[in-house]
């Protein structure tokens, strides 16, 4: 189940990232000042070295001009008993 969680903050982070080029030009510090969180926060994320908490995930999104669910559109785990 970790390596499906894993896959699924991989694609939420591409997810922002190609909208992040779209509407910041690939301006971190703009996009964290949007966001309302550090640029250093903003790199660690797109680098992987950092997971998204439910509370940045809102911020992004806001920053971005969008509801959190379509971030997380179409996304599943898969149920193993």
């Amino acid at each position: 189940m970790q390596s499906e969680l894993d896959e699924i903050q991989l694609e939420i982070t591409k997810r922002i990232y190609i909208l992040f080029l779209e509407k910041f030009n690939g301006n971190k510090l703009a996009f964290a000042k949007a966001a309302n969180c550090d640029e250093k926060t903003i790199r660690r994320l797109f680098d992987n070295k950092q997971g998204m908490t439910i509370n940045l995930l809102f911020k992004l999104a806001f920053a971005l001009k969008i509801k959190p669910s379509i971030l997380l559109e179409n996304l599943n785990l898969n149920d193993q008993d």
